[in-house]
């Protein structure tokens, strides 16, 4: 029992957190915050300076740790060292400014519009500026004086010296590991959402969608690592033939789950497709034995050729057999690949950047310097002393987001999670009192949490950086109910004027956005059509579907960003629009899927494998409908009238494909994707 239990822990953890990915990097912020404490601590106390000497080195060091994203590990260590610069030049600046009374909230804003404005510059700038931001910041929160300059300067260098040792030695980037876990992510993903389309007791349709959304999450996850690395170096094999592997792996999961759900719940399975499922079972444990997948692999095609494949049940059992292959393959080529030629993966080509007018970083550090700069105003207008809070919310409220609805929804996390996080430091306060160590523990703490759920809701980031900021105060004895109180009124207030300067100030609808992003979504798919239509029509020929597919995935995770907002929309028309629209694009990337895996298997067949000439017509013809309806989608969504389709399959590549006996695999998969599709399409249009 407790070896099942773990079991189930560790693959819910797998599935939530696919590679370990927050965990690594919430860990590796804690181990810095912890070292930069046990060191600039006593440091400082035996040299005789002050607590806050200590508390920006280690401010410096979690802001180090967390903010450097770049995507290989040189450029990260480049970026780290280069910290130090910025870091200084804005805790000078704002020692020396507060010289001046005002003109230090001057310095605060021009800084803020700096940190916006170099995110044109990547993953780097984006973390330069943040150093800065915080470090000028955190100089007004802990009142740096002009003399201590020389030694905040020490303690900013130490902070980056520690957030490098950390990167370099003691958790230094480990790739093979990582993709490892990726797999092992994968497979758990995989046992996850075969258990609930399985399950015919419980017929849970928005279960089902959501796991099949975190499988395909967790392959682009093992995607974006061959961006970074090449595989050819841990594993010897390609980049290009391990992504093709997990497309196979990840297409033939998600054709076994469409079929098995088709299935009637109230009659049993027949024995055939019960032994290829516990054949596929095998093959997705984390370390079968050869011998266990061989017999796995021995199982399946048993039962495949036992299987009548003109029957949903024989149909699925096919699928089951073509998912434990991909399976197995993904065993040989982690564990045991045979060496092959490889070049390191080419990335796709960007093109040049066409001048549409301003950067979008210029627009955005505007609207931070005229919301912060309005933010100051408000601010001081309800404390004096506690104004930046309102300005840090303004400008936070702008960071990952570019729409009015995005910007509206962090506003009211940021709140929300403020308001928690003041009762919980309240009560914890009450129970901790001045036990120094208590308050530095519960510290780390929060510092872990923070970056470990800041992707999983932006509330409770904010909820746990306001409990550390509890604890913050009582290590420097100011805390109070009434500060935390400020917080509040200043965070709402910074929302406010967050909220108000993305409605006013280069205003970007977040329908608007929604609209281009499924257009470009719906321009790839079509894309796809063509160049999967063609490979099987004309197969044995080389092609990118692949890469194309994963260009599409990646569209549709856009598409799904910027329509989030939308889903807690004002209305109930509002919210169910979107979630429908949302919904739909999510089911016809499936459709997509399929249709680019029968592509790639036409391009593995022989020249002269492919279809007989009527087929092939027949087959352009229902491509041909299907982007037809796409264009109708399109069109219907930038505001034409447009009647929705009666029937939604006019050729008659479905009946050439039932007709005859000698139609190949992928033709028919290719069909039935095609319709599949269509359907979908023209469900979209008919509440446009």
């Amino acid at each position: 029992m407790a070896f099942l239990f773990m079991q189930e822990t560790a693959r819910f953890l797998a599935v939530s957190d696919p590679g370990r990915l927050r965990l690594r990097a919430a860990t590796a912020t804690t181990i810095t915050v912890v070292l930069a404490m046990v060191v600039l601590l006593p440091g400082s106390n035996a040299i005789g300076q002050p607590l806050t000497v200590a508390l920006l080195g280690t401010v410096v060091a979690m802001q180090s740790s967390a903010a450097v994203k770049d995507r290989d590990q040189h450029s990260r260590v480049v970026t780290t060292l280069l910290l130090v610069f910025p870091a200084i030049a804005a805790v000078s600046m704002s020692a020396v400014l507060s010289q001046f009374g005002k003109v230090a909230d001057v310095g605060f804003i021009a800084v803020l519009f700096a940190a916006v404005w170099v995110r044109r510059y990547g993953p780097r700038g984006t973390a330069l500026g943040m150093v800065a931001f915080i470090c000028y910041f955190f100089a007004l929160f802990l009142r740096a004086q002009l003399g201590q300059i020389p030694i905040l300067t020490v303690s900013i260098v130490v902070g980056v010296g520690i957030s490098l040792l950390v990167r370099t030695v003691i958790l230094p980037d480990r790739p093979g590991l990582e993709l490892k876990r990726l797999v092992r992510a994968l497979r758990a993903a995989s046992i996850d959402v075969l258990e609930v389309a399985s399950n015919r007791g419980d017929r849970n349709l928005d279960l089902l969608r959501k796991k099949l959304d975190r499988l395909g999450s967790t392959a682009l996850m093992i995607d974006d690592w061959l961006d970074r690395n090449d595989a050819a170096q841990l594993l010897s094999v390609t980049n290009d033939d391990l992504s093709v592997r997990i497309f196979d792996a990840q297409i033939a999961t998600e054709q076994l789950v469409s079929a098995l759900w088709a299935l009637d719940p109230n009659k049993l399975w027949p024995n055939s497709l019960g032994q290829a499922t516990t054949a596929l079972g095998s093959c997705l444990q984390n370390n079968p034995s050869d011998d266990q997948l061989r017999a796995a692999r021995r199982l399946a095609a048993a039962a495949a050729d036992k299987s009548d494949p003109s029957t949903p049940a024989g149909i699925a059992t096919a699928v089951a057999m073509r998912a434990v292959q991909a399976h197995i393959a993904i065993h040989h080529i982690t564990s045991n690949a045979l060496r092959t030629e490889s070049e390191p993966r080419k990335k796709p080509d960007e093109g040049e950047e066409t001048d549409t007018g301003w950067n979008p970083s210029t627009k955005a550090a505007i609207q931070v310097a005229v919301a912060t700069s309005a933010a100051t105003i408000l601010g001081e207008l309800i404390s004096p002393d506690r104004w930046y809070w309102a300005v840090l919310t303004a400008f936070l409220v702008f960071t990952g987001a570019s729409t009015r609805g995005e910007i509206l929804s962090r506003a009211g996390h940021r709140v929300v999670g403020t308001i928690a996080g003041v009762l919980a430091g309240v009560v914890l306060s009450a129970l901790v009192g001045n036990n120094q160590p208590l308050q530095l523990l519960l510290l780390v703490v929060c510092v872990f949490f923070a970056f470990y759920l800041v992707t999983v809701a932006y509330a409770l980031l904010s909820f746990f950086v306001t409990v550390m900021l509890a604890m913050l105060y009582g290590l420097l004895g100011t805390f109070s109910i009434e500060v935390l109180e400020l917080r509040i009124y200043e965070t709402a207030a910074g929302g406010i004027v967050g909220i108000a300067a993305a409605y006013f100030i280069f205003s970007t609808g977040t329908r608007s956005t929604l609209i281009s992003k499924i257009d470009d979504y719906l321009d790839q798919m079509t894309a796809i059509i063509d160049t999967g239509i063609g490979a099987v029509v004309q197969p044995g020929h080389e092609t990118d579907l692949v890469a194309d597919i994963r260009k599409l995935d990646n569209t549709l995770k856009d598409l799904v960003t910027a329509g989030k907002p939308l889903e807690m929309g004002p209305t109930t028309r509002t919210r169910r629009g979107a979630k429908r629209l949302l919904r739909i694009m999510t089911v016809s990337n499936r459709s997509s899927h399929a249709l680019a895996r029968a592509g790639v298997s036409a391009s593995r067949g022989e020249p002269d494998s492919g279809p007989s000439q009527e087929t092939a017509k027949a087959l352009g013809q229902a491509a041909d409908v299907t982007k037809a309806t796409i264009a109708d989608v399109k069109r219907a969504l930038a505001g034409e009238h447009v009647e929705p389709p009666e029937k939604l399959t006019e050729t008659s590549a479905p009946d050439v494909m039932l007709q005859s006996t000698t139609t190949p695999g992928p033709v028919r998969s290719a069909v039935r994707s095609l319709s599949t599709l269509n359907r979908t399409m023209g469900e979209a249009l008919t509440r446009v």
